[in-house]
């Protein structure tokens, strides 16, 4: 086992959530293939971790590792995420049903978007990384983030106020 895997097991353990809902949220909510993309992407991060620079942000890192494993993955098997597949998104109680049918249409509303602003919009308010790590992780400028999540904001609004 490598001298770090120790320091890679705590990152693992606090990182493993957020990436298998980064995943699941790009794959149309099939749990199964979350599961087994997340461990795919902990395995390669696990192998490349001894060259990890450890000045760098590791979420930053794990999620372009991410990103880039579901990139490759869709590219192998040419397959799109269907929008039918979001209609259980949310399951709830009764009395927050109001809230999470509304949270359901935007994130099919953000799904049904360009990649450009699907995914810094998802990135941030999903994912909850800055936007310093979402520069990182779409290989962008931050000042482009900023600006990509604020146009992409103002797309949605106006897409909801249409509905």
């Amino acid at each position: 086992m490598p001298k770090n895997s120790q320091n890679f097991i705590g990152h693992y353990n606090q990182f493993k959530d957020k990436i298998y809902n980064y995943i699941l949220y790009r794959t149309g909510f099939d749990r199964d293939l979350a599961e087994d993309l997340t461990s795919e992407v902990f395995i390669k991060a696990f192998k490349s971790f001894e060259s990890f620079d450890k000045e760098l942000n590791f979420q930053a890192w794990i999620f372009t590792i991410a990103r880039n494993h579901l990139i490759n993955h869709y590219r192998a098997s040419k397959k799109t995420v269907p929008l039918e597949d979001m209609e259980n998104v949310l399951q709830t109680k009764s009395d927050e049903l109001g809230q999470k049918l509304e949270v359901e249409r935007i994130l099919d509303i953000i799904n049904r978007m360009d990649d450009s602003d699907k995914d810094p919009l998802l990135l941030r308010y999903s994912d909850g990384l800055s936007n310093t790590e979402i520069a990182s992780v779409l290989e962008k400028d931050e000042g482009a983030v900023r600006t990509q999540i604020s146009r992409s904001l103002v797309k949605l609004r106006k897409i909801l106020n249409n509905e």
